[in-house]
């Protein structure tokens, strides 16, 4: 089984831009690229509907397993994205779930 990783982030109005929505992509695609036997693939999705409870942006990895997780929050490229936007978060939730999902690479 794999372990679905899930963060939702709600960032404040104005800084997830299309820069900001790319950078991300390409950061995450880096990650896979760079960790391919933990991170089997990668998503982000910016939010289209505009409503005060929803969420900027999701990330959805499916990862080999737990021991994944902590290499991946520990990789540089991870580091540097969360220094750049942290502090742009109003909120953030994540949720972690085993899957019988296959991977697929990003």
């Amino acid at each position: 089984m794999a372990l679905k990783h899930l963060v939702m982030m709600r960032l404040q109005p104005g800084v997830f831009t299309e820069e900001a929505e790319q950078e991300y992509r390409e950061t995450f695609a880096a990650l896979q690229a760079a960790l391919p036997e933990d991170i089997l693939s990668v998503r982000v999705e910016r939010n289209v509907v505009e409503r005060p409870q929803n969420m900027t942006v999701l990330v959805e990895m499916l990862l080999k397993d737990e021991a994944s997780l902590p290499l991946y929050l520990r990789h540089p490229l991870h580091q540097a994205i969360g220094a750049k936007y942290n502090p742009a978060v109003e909120a953030i939730a994540s949720f972690d779930s085993w899957t019988e999902e296959a991977g697929e690479q990003a």
